[in-house]
């Protein structure tokens, strides 16, 4: 149950495409918050939002150098995504296999 709830939250993230080019930037290097407001011209408490969004997904973390706050890509959590996305494909792919199978015979079950 609760990888069902971190991949809803994960998911949830990620179906946002503005936070999506937030990670394609994190994934280069960190960045404040500021640099990233800048970077897609959005007020402080906007680019938080989406950052909290990120961050409670565990998709991102923070750090703290004096008085910048960091945004780090937290490549762990994609070995997950990964994971959970290669399961699906082969039930997917098996599922197909059965039904070109099944086509094939000429819809006779043996």
């Amino acid at each position: 149950m609760e990888t069902n709830k971190r991949l809803d939250l994960i998911f949830f993230a990620l179906a946002d495409s503005r936070r999506r080019a937030i990670l394609e930037e994190l994934s280069e290097d960190k960045k404040t918050v500021s640099e990233l407001a800048n970077n897609f011209s959005l007020t402080l408490g906007a680019i938080s939002k989406h950052l909290s969004l990120l961050q409670e997904a565990d998709l991102i973390y923070k750090t703290k150098q004096g008085r910048q706050v960091f945004c780090h890509m937290n490549f762990d959590i994609w070995k997950e995504v990964a994971s959970y996305i290669s399961m699906q494909a082969k039930f997917w792919n098996n599922r197909l296999d059965e039904l070109d199978g099944f086509i094939n015979k000429g819809g006779r079950d043996e």
